[in-house]
């Protein structure tokens, strides 16, 4: 819980033209990722409609600060009523990704942030030693 604090502490220090920059830079890579999310979730349909809102649901959000972006899939547009009238809901986002008992999982989520990671890391650290140099 420290480390948060101190990071959240850090992050609140930082002159307002490096936080607006690396925001940038950061939300520019949460974009690249949820592109390639919707691509490679693309690639896995069957069908036009198979996922219904599926791709719709891959977005990016802004977080508790400047310097977060949220990348996520799911929620309320790929949650339904597993019975009419009951208030049992499934995301079958989740079950796309992960599987079910009665298909296999077809995962585009974890798997494109994994195949992106380091290059997405690289970049952002690439742009704060360049913001931190010129600074």
């Amino acid at each position: 819980m420290a480390d948060n604090d101190d990071l959240d502490a850090y992050l609140q220090s930082l002159p307002d033209k490096l936080t607006e920059r690396l925001s940038s830079i950061i939300r520019e890579q949460a974009e690249r990722l949820s592109q390639a999310q919707r691509e490679a979730l693309q690639a896995l349909e069957q069908s036009p409609d198979e996922t219904g809102h599926l791709e719709e649901s891959c977005v990016v959000v802004a977080g508790a600060h400047e310097l977060e972006w949220i990348v996520q899939a799911g929620g309320e547009l790929t949650t339904k009523e597993v019975r009419q009238g009951s208030n049992v809901a499934y995301d079958y986002s989740l079950g796309f990704e992960f599987g079910t008992s009665r298909q296999p999982a077809r995962p585009f989520f974890y798997s494109t942030y994994n195949t992106m990671r380091e290059e997405m890391q690289g970049v952002i650290n690439e742009a704060v030693n360049e913001e931190l140099s010129n600074g």
